[in-house]
């Protein structure tokens, strides 16, 4: 019995050898698989995806469930839904919002009267703003609903629009050239229909990449708008892309650029706006909160460096704006500032 007892305590002990070296060889494939899938795939599968990697940059394929023919349903009254071709086989989804003042002079039929009537408006001296939204959605998402409607009840025009790829705009592949050349056809209308009334651009994330780029060749064009609003920006996509968080797993590998910052150049998604703000030859001011985790302040303030070069030159006038973190403003939310008309005003 002595002996049978020791053999079972034998076994007994065999057999939890064996389970703990089960689990240890489990745990280690599973290390190994999780370090090859994060370190190795991922980056792979990255550089050589240029379809998400425009994903990634754009976020224009995220749906957004808006009637955009019926913008009165999203509280914007006073709203024109209108079509613009801005390239070859391109158009581009865009709302008229009037200021305050116009909401209910405008006809509510919708016909070439109303159109003509709305593109007329702009000419009756109410600063006019071109608002060039960030990536992922459309020009009705809530946030910049609530930002409309901010400006409008200052009297002043919003047009917004959506770029190539997103919303109800033609479904091509978006890039840095073509969301500029949207921008610039858009500007220029704007030019052609506004009259005297002052023309200001917005951007806001993305759309101070876009904003920058699409500016700065405007005003090499002679046709600087009066005044641009950088809302949330960053300095350059390559500096974005290092501080994401998303980022931060795959910074210490020696291919990061390689995986993740090269393939962005081939795509052309390179949003130098530290190197296209020095060619802006009007006012600049930039509004940034000190809680933003999307695109930090600490690259907004790295833009605001670079554009100190041009105001160093030829004395062009540059103001940083920042909102204190206790607020909670955060990313998207700046309209939402008490101080926030008597600083744009």
């Amino acid at each position: 019995m002595k002996v049978l007892s020791m053999m079972g305590r034998r076994h007994f002990r065999l057999g939890q050898h064996r389970q703990f070296y089960r689990i240890l060889r489990s745990t280690g494939v599973f290390i190994v698989i999780t370090f090859f899938t994060v370190w190795v795939l991922l980056p792979l599968v990255f550089h050589y995806s240029p379809g998400l990697q425009r994903f990634i940059v754009f976020l224009h394929t995220v749906a957004s469930h808006v009637d955009f023919s019926r913008p009165e349903l999203l509280g914007l009254l006073g709203t024109r839904n209108f079509y613009l071709t801005t390239d070859k086989d391109v158009s581009v989804g865009m709302w008229h919002i009037l200021p305050l003042s116009l909401v209910h002079s405008a006809p509510e039929v919708k016909s070439d009267e109303r159109d003509a009537w709305f593109e007329k408006s702009l000419k009756n001296g109410d600063p006019i703003i071109l608002y060039l939204h960030g990536n992922k959605g459309s020009r009705g998402e809530k946030h910049r609903i609530e930002m409309y409607n901010v400006l409008r009840q200052m009297d002043y025009h919003i047009i917004t629009f959506d770029y190539r790829g997103y919303a109800d705009s033609s479904a091509v592949d978006p890039s840095e050239e073509g969301l500029v050349m949207d921008g610039k056809v858009i500007f220029n209308y704007l030019l052609e229909n506004a009259g005297t009334s002052p023309i200001f651009v917005w951007g806001h994330s993305l759309g101070t990449g876009v904003s920058c780029h699409a500016v700065s060749e405007l005003c090499r064009e002679n046709k600087c708008p009066r005044g641009l609003v950088l809302e949330a920006p960053f300095n350059n996509l390559h500096d974005e892309v290092l501080l994401n968080p998303l980022s931060r797993v795959f910074l210490h590998l020696p291919y990061f650029d390689w995986a993740f910052i090269d393939p962005l150049r081939k795509i052309g998604a390179e949003f130098q706006s530290d190197k296209h703000i020095v060619h802006i030859t009007c006012p600049i001011v930039i509004l940034h909160a000190h809680d933003d985790n999307i695109v930090p302040i600490e690259l907004g303030r790295k833009l605001e460096r670079a554009a100190q070069q041009r105001q160093l030159r030829e004395g062009l006038p540059l103001k940083f704006i920042q909102f204190d973190a206790k607020f909670g403003y955060g990313h998207n939310h700046i309209s939402r500032a008490p101080e926030f008309e008597a600083v744009i005003r």
